[in-house]
C-alpha cells in the first residue's frame, strides 16, 4: 500500500546553529567523533543543541591517522552509534522530521569511503532505512 506522506528526511546543504534553534523539534543530524568533541565542519552549528543528534564518523577530532575509524572498528563504532540511532529512529517513528546533510556525513574530514568503507555503507543504509519509516 502506498502512502502521500511526505518524507520526513529532509537534505540541507548547509545547517546553521539558527536554524537548530528555530525548529526545536527537528532533529539535525551532524559526523561527529567518539570523544564527542570539536567544532570542524558541521559540529560547529550543531554541537551543544538539544536537537542536534551526533554520528560518529571519525574515532576523535584531528587528521592524525589514528583519529580514523578503519573496517576493524566497525564493532566500535556500531556500539557507540547506537544509541543515536535509535534516537532518530523513534524520532521519525513518533512523525518527527530529520535534517541530515545533503553532502552526507563521514564525507569530508572523516573519508570514511577511504578509510572505513565498512562504516560508510551501514550509514547508508540506515539513512535508506530512515527514509523508508518515514515514508509508511
Amino acid at each position: 500500500m502506498h502512502s502521500d506522506k511526505p518524507c520526513m528526511i529532509e537534505f540541507r546543504d548547509w545547517i546553521t546553529r539558527e536554524m537548530l534553534r528555530a525548529e526545536p523539534d527537528v532533529l539535525f543530524v551532524f559526523g561527529d567523533n567518539l570523544a564527542r568533541r570539536g567544532k570542524g565542519g558541521q559540529a560547529a552549528a550543531m554541537r551543544g543543541e538539544p536537537n542536534a543528534v551526533g554520528i560518529p564518523t571519525k574515532i576523535r577530532p584531528s587528521m592524525d591517522d589514528n583519529a580514523f575509524f578503519s573496517n576493524e572498528d566497525f564493532e566500535k563504532w556500531k556500539a557507540a552509534s547506537i544509541e543515536d540511532w535509535r534516537k532518530l529512529f523513534a524520532h521519525v517513528r513518533a512523525g518527527g522530521k530529520v535534517v541530515w546533510p545533503s553532502a552526507g556525513i563521514g564525507t569530508d574530514r572523516a573519508r570514511l569511503n577511504e578509510k572505513a568503507p565498512e562504516i560508510a555503507a551501514s550509514i547508508e543504509r540506515n539513512l535508506q532505512a530512515l527514509q523508508q519509516l518515514s515514508k509508511t
